[in-house]
């Protein structure tokens, strides 16, 4: 695992526990609103939560073509992988 993806999971899992502390244990593949039950707003802390923890700002399309803890993974790392260039 490189560098950009530890430290894209690493801000997921802080943030998981700040923003949705009820919701720490959640499987990377599920649907984040219909499986795992989280509405808009919860999204956007959680998101704001990792935008903080990585210092980058998360644009809205990524938010629509990420479903999953690990699509959303994966979007951060080419962020964080573009910001570090």
């Amino acid at each position: 695992m490189d560098e950009a993806t530890q430290t894209v999971r690493a801000a997921i899992q802080q943030s998981l526990a700040a923003a949705l502390p009820d919701h720490q244990a959640l499987d990377w593949d599920v649907a984040l609103s219909a499986t795992a039950g989280l509405d808009s707003i919860q999204i956007m802390n959680l998101v704001m939560e990792i935008e903080d923890h990585l210092d980058v700002s998360v644009p809205v399309d990524v938010l629509a073509d990420a479903h999953t803890l690990n699509e959303l993974a994966a979007q951060l790392e080419k962020l964080v992988g573009d910001a570090a260039t």
